[in-house]
């Protein structure tokens, strides 16, 4: 027990004990909810597997860790938001009148409206790529800037842990119904309306599987349509790769961006209000993480 206690004081100094018993304390904090999943025993054994293993693990978990902090600070949201929620603060169609002043397609319809008039099986598998990969490709894409732009991997996650946060602040001060919410359930907000895949449920049934009514089941937060971090992300990537990036890569990054937004709004996730909500949040969020960044390394 001393020489485990050792090797990881070896590791962290004085701060030894924050990398693993951050982690186990959200762990222990969800147990003793009896909220607990399979995943948080996995990720937070995970976190504290590379936190201590050794040197290595060590240095990339001290670079991966703002990806850890998006985890636990999403799974985490959710027990504000039960405590602060009340129906009479959710945006609901409200913000779709905003998008009909701002984005309207006519007779009263918004794009979503039109979008859910012409649906198309093809048109929704294309659609759903960038959602299903979404989450997976933050993770990806920063282990691949780890091996080939340490730099530019670390300021992709710090802006993209302070974009979620921002966001998860945004779902607090102004919870907001996605167009699906709005088309199923009406003007009345309903705090224990269940998550939908809106348009991906037709995915789901066309592929004859649950992935992404398993996937969407587990969202922290139905009204938290404002800002759309799914449009975030692959600005965020855009942004911080924008001056690396060559005349074959960039293309891909704007690509990504523009596929996200349609998907948006062709599967009834979000209004176009939410996705340019959702790039603004990209910009600071990446202005932020460059300056807190250049400090670091200048002091």
């Amino acid at each position: 027990m001393t020489t485990a206690l050792q090797h990881v004081r070896g590791l962290w100094g004085k701060w030894w004990l924050l990398p693993g018993g951050l982690p186990l304390a959200y762990l222990a904090f969800v147990v003793a909810r009896g909220d607990t999943r399979f995943e948080h025993v996995v990720l937070i054994a995970l976190a504290c597997l590379l936190a201590y293993a050794g040197p290595r693990s060590k240095a990339f978990f001290a670079d991966a860790w703002p990806y850890l902090a998006v985890l636990i600070g999403y799974d985490a949201v959710r027990y504000p938001l039960r405590a602060w929620a009340s129906a009479d603060r959710v945006l609901g169609c409200g913000l779709r009148n905003a998008e009909l002043a701002l984005f309207s397609a006519g007779s009263g319809q918004t794009f979503q409206d039109f979008a859910q008039a012409h649906t198309h099986p093809v048109l929704d598998l294309i659609f759903a790529v960038p959602y299903a990969i979404f989450a997976y490709l933050a993770l990806i894409y920063s282990a691949y800037l780890y091996f080939v732009d340490r730099d530019r991997m670390r300021h992709y996650l710090w802006a993209f842990a302070i974009g979620n946060y921002l966001s998860f602040a945004l779902w607090l001060a102004l919870p907001a119904a996605p167009p699906w919410y709005l088309r199923a359930h009406g003007c009345t907000i309903d705090l224990a309306a269940l998550p939908s895949p809106a348009g991906l449920g037709r995915v789901d049934a066309l592929l004859g599987i649950s992935y992404f009514h398993d996937f969407y089941a587990r969202s922290s937060n139905v009204f938290g349509a404002v800002p759309s971090m799914h449009c975030a992300y692959p600005v965020l990537g855009l942004l911080t790769a924008w001056k690396a990036a060559s005349w074959k890569t960039r293309p891909i990054h704007i690509l990504y961006s523009v596929v996200m937004f349609l998907a948006a709004v062709y599967l009834d996730h979000h209004w176009i209000i939410d996705a340019i909500a959702g790039w603004l949040v990209a910009i600071v969020s990446v202005v932020a993480a460059g300056k807190l960044l250049r400090r670091r390394a200048a002091g």
